[in-house]
């Protein structure tokens, strides 16, 4: 009997460090939810190349809610962006190592009709030396923080995003 706390606890431990590898696996915002504002800071995380292979390029396409982005520069990457108007779509190019997580900071101008509770995504296409990764869908559940409803499905590939809160 005195073993069975000890086995239920190494599980439950082991269960949540799955999930949270899970989570990891995807690329995203480190920061998921955000209060409203008319810009915003956040940072794209690529926790992984493409089954082994290093990412080459990165390729977000920027929702027009967003009016203007601004992304940081990398060592070893060059930006570039298109679009008419506010950049459409923002790529990075450069080197990732299959096993390095990368960080691409950036600053977004929000409009003003964007509401508290709304999600904005960010499909992203993950280039790499051999193969594609395409974290394009935007209809399953948005963020692993965000509350389960029975209108979004889990998802294997889903865009990075962000959920908006309520103004401080």
């Amino acid at each position: 009997m005195g073993c069975r706390p000890l086995l239920l606890s190494s599980v439950l431990v082991a269960a949540m460090a799955g999930a949270s590898t899970m989570a990891a696996a995807h690329v995203g915002f480190t920061k998921r939810q955000a209060p409203l504002a008319s810009t915003i800071d956040s940072i794209l995380r690529v926790p992984h190349g493409c089954n082994g292979s290093p990412t080459l390029r990165l390729r977000m396409r920027v929702p027009k809610a967003v009016t203007g982005v601004r992304p940081q520069p990398n060592e070893g990457w060059t930006i570039t962006q298109t679009g008419e108007g506010a950049a459409r779509e923002v790529a990075w190019s450069g080197a990732l190592p299959a096993k390095e997580t990368g960080s691409f900071a950036l600053s977004m101008d929000i409009d003003a009709s964007v509401k508290a509770g709304e999600v904005l995504y960010f499909p992203l296409v993950q280039e790499c030396e051999k193969g594609v990764s395409r974290w394009i869908d935007v209809k399953g559940r948005p963020s692993a923080d965000a509350p389960d409803d029975e209108n979004h499905d889990e998802s294997t590939s889903p865009a990075p995003s962000i959920r908006f809160l309520p103004r401080k």
